[in-house]
């Protein structure tokens, strides 16, 4: 399953989180919306309260997979800035724009930060993020060569580990992530244990070594038996192991509670792989409405999947293409021109 280069939604989250501290159980985010846009309409000039419905709006774009609130997220965090420039609206925007593969973007509020708290880990993990997605890996290395090796802290040992990740250098990409993990436990935030033991796991899963997640896997569990990229390496190893079916299933489950376009496409390509058109078909659908639903509000950040969806079809290749090469002016790390690469591939096999 293509994965991302970096963590970004772990690193939105620290970043976000630092305006929206409220005590569990945490109201749903339409809840919270309205409760801010009210107190915004009784106030207009309270400007860390937009910054709080910015983080509500991102997390209902994150839980429904809607796009829509991701572009009154910016609206909200700009009129923060515009009433008082402030680190946390700058911190949000930089976070917000990985999110929405605006990397360039990133790094330029991302700065603005840096300027006045150098030091900010979780937002300089989330540039390391812009910068390896821009295929500009040695100013990553760069920025993270002044901090020390990230013992001790959680943001910065992760994004070391996504850095070693992206050069190839496994065991001490695992090391990394072992070091986030310890960082985590010593803050006793089981979610961030679980996360960090999820990576050493991914680390394997990509090299081609299953069976050496399955210990970390299984740790995660028991501290977030729920943690949904668990569950996505959970059915990476199945699927390893030539168990399709238990692996498809297992997709399955975790879309029975989000309808996530990105798993759908996964779906698919499993279904098809063993046969079941049907199901193949329905996952397909799902797959491209959901990835041509950010896009056609001027989204960028699914434009790479929606044309690895339409390679694993042999479908719609002159379409893909155009969306590779979108995609390639906004994410310009290997991984998107290796996409552009191998649909013009197939072009040119399919035109003799």
């Amino acid at each position: 399953m293509q994965r991302s280069v970096c963590p970004c939604l772990l690193f939105l989250s620290a970043v976000l989180g630092r305006a929206d501290q409220q005590p569990p159980p945490k109201p749903t985010p339409d809840e919270r919306i309205d409760y801010y846009t009210r107190k915004l309409t009784a106030d207009p000039k309270l400007y860390p309260v937009y910054v709080q419905l910015a983080v509500a709006c991102f997390d209902k774009a994150k839980d429904t997979h809607d796009p829509s609130p991701l572009a009154r997220a910016e609206e909200a965090l700009l009129k923060s800035i515009e009433i008082q420039p402030n680190l946390p609206a700058y911190a949000a925007l930089s976070a917000l724009c990985n999110y929405r593969h605006r990397f360039a973007e990133a790094l330029e509020w991302g700065r603005k930060v840096l300027e006045s708290e150098p030091n900010d880990s979780a937002v300089i993990a989330g540039m390391v993020e812009a910068y390896l997605a821009l295929g500009e890996g040695p100013d990553a290395e760069k920025l993270l060569a002044t901090r020390a090796d990230g013992t001790g802290d959680f943001h910065l040992a992760a994004a070391r580990g996504v850095l070693l990740k992206s050069q190839g250098k496994k065991e001490e990409a695992a090391a990394a992530f072992a070091r986030a993990a310890d960082a985590a436990k010593a803050r006793k935030v089981n979610d961030l244990i679980a996360w960090a033991l999820v990576q050493i796991a991914g680390v394997w899963i990509d090299s081609g070594q299953a069976g050496r997640a399955v210990p970390f896997l299984e740790q995660a569990a028991q501290l977030d038996p729920l943690h949904v990229e668990l569950k996505i390496h959970q059915a990476e190893v199945l699927e390893a192991r030539g168990q399709l079916l238990e692996s498809l299933a297992a997709y399955e489950e975790l879309l029975s509670r989000s309808n996530d376009p990105f798993l759908h496409a996964k779906a698919y390509e499993l279904a098809r792989e063993i046969g079941d058109a049907d199901r193949a078909d329905r996952h397909f659908a799902f797959a491209e409405q959901g990835l041509k639903r950010p896009i056609d509000v001027g989204e960028v950040y699914t434009l790479g999947a929606l044309a690895r969806l339409y390679l694993a079809a042999g479908a719609r290749l002159p379409e893909a293409l155009e969306l590779a090469k979108r995609n390639a002016h906004h994410q310009k790390d290997a991984s998107s021109q290796e996409l552009i690469e191998q649909i013009e591939h197939e072009l040119r096999a399919t035109s003799k």
